[in-house]
């Protein structure tokens, strides 16, 4: 039992130092976090998720657990469907984890439940364990990260 708990606080430990060390793990977290500041650090914090690109995805989706308010309910993304009908997609997320999900749909092409203007709790927490175990597939290298809370 000794054992196991030392395993555990040696493994949280390295992830951990994992986290903090990596850098597109703290972009991102620096990112996630000017969403909650102003208006415009919103706007040029979602712009920057993208540019990030899809090395940037399991450390988003490790970050769908933050249900803070946005500091704006709202989001435009430029529109990179061949088959789009507009060069804009609008949405009115309320909290992190909806933008973050419009942002990681951007990315990867992939919706698991729509949230990107506001959900049920119930609905976020769906949408983040498919994204988790959608990530932990498709990302293996960096498949912890995925699974990380805040």
């Amino acid at each position: 039992m000794k054992n196991s708990i030392l395993l555990l606080v040696i493994v949280v430990g390295l992830t951990a130092c994992a986290n903090k060390s990596d850098p597109m793990a703290k972009a991102v977290s620096e990112r996630v976090e000017d969403l909650t500041r102003t208006p415009a650090t919103q706007e040029r914090a979602l712009h920057e998720l993208e540019e990030m690109g899809s090395a940037a995805v399991p450390f988003i989706v490790g970050h769908l657990g933050d249900v803070r308010l946005l500091a704006e309910p709202r989001m435009t993304l430029v529109n990179h469907a061949s088959d789009a009908f507009e060069g804009l997609r609008h949405y009115g997320p309320k909290t992190v984890h909806d933008a973050l999900s419009a942002v990681l749909n951007q990315l990867t092409g992939e919706s698991f439940e729509f949230v990107y203007g506001g959900a049920t709790a119930k609905k976020r927490a769906s949408n983040q364990a498919r994204w988790v175990a959608w990530c932990q597939q498709k990302y293996r290298e960096t498949a912890p990260y995925c699974a990380r809370s805040i």
